[in-house]
């Protein structure tokens, strides 16, 4: 599958929070620090991401099209999905929803490409 995007799918937080209750999701804040982007990898578990500040962009490995996003955009990346999270000059403010309540040891682990099967 290939990754969603919803450009100005929100403007406020009650929103973001309503469409979160509507896909019986599990809200997390989460920043991505500056970095020069991250490597492709994938999630087991479909992944809601709401950007509340900052701008960057996502790499869809299935399509090789990178696309930006920035406060006020939805990313849906569908579970087993390689993407990668583009540069990140300040740093960009999520609201991650995925569809359980996990520990920090868990939520949004990364897997390897190779580890796709």
């Amino acid at each position: 599958m290939s990754l969603q995007f919803f450009h100005g799918y929100f403007s406020s937080l009650s929103e973001v929070m309503d469409d979160v209750k509507s896909n019986g999701t599990w809200p997390t804040p989460f920043v991505s620090a500056p970095s020069p982007g991250l490597d492709p990898h994938w999630h087991s578990d479909e992944v809601h991401a709401y950007i509340m500040e900052g701008e960057t962009d996502f790499l869809d490995i299935n399509t090789g099209i990178r696309t930006n996003v920035s406060a006020g955009d939805k990313v849906v990346v569908p579970a087993r999905t390689l993407h990668a999270e583009g540069p990140v000059k300040d740093k960009v403010v999520y609201i991650l929803a995925v569809p359980e309540a996990l520990g920090p040891d868990d939520f949004l682990k990364q897997q390897a490409p190779r580890d796709l099967h």
